[in-house]
């Protein structure tokens, strides 16, 4: 991506892939305790309680506040000019709808005070957390296919 430092293709991709392996591995307590599953599974896995649970959460909850950095990096720049010269603009909004429900959701989760809405939230964060990389990957596909056209006229 031009206009960024050499670093900051390797730091999108990873705090994006932080996030993602630690918001699988919060499911199980995601399960337990927000759903309130009562499955001996779920009771069993060292995911749903504990110390791992909370190192997990931690680095859930600080790579999420990363992203939002990056997020604004990605604003002022990439998101900006390829707007304005029409390019990927469909999938470029799928995957900024995405990341907003996303912030919004994972806010509702704490600081939303009725349970059921905070439930709720929960699950809107899970649904679209899983989709994630799918709206990554049809971005940056059909982002290819823009440039091999600018390219080609």
């Amino acid at each position: 991506m031009n206009g960024y430092p050499k670093i900051f293709m390797p730091l999108l991709m990873s705090v994006t892939t932080t996030l993602f392996v630690t918001g699988l591995l919060l499911i199980p307590s995601f399960l337990m305790f927000r759903m309130q599953w009562d499955y001996d599974w779920i009771m069993d896995s060292g995911l749903s309680s504990g110390d791992i649970r909370s190192i997990t959460t931690t680095l859930h909850a600080i790579s999420g506040w990363i992203m939002v950095w990056i997020i604004g990096a990605l604003w002022s720049l990439h998101m900006r000019s390829h707007w304005r010269r029409k390019e990927n603009q469909a999938s470029g909004l799928v995957f900024s709808i995405y990341w907003t429900v996303l912030l919004a959701t994972s806010l509702g989760i704490y600081y939303v005070g009725d349970e059921l809405y905070s439930q709720y939230s929960s699950i809107i964060h899970v649904l679209f957390g899983l989709g994630l990389p799918l709206t990554f990957l049809m971005h940056r596909l059909h982002g290819k296919q823009s440039l091999a056209k600018t390219r080609g006229n």
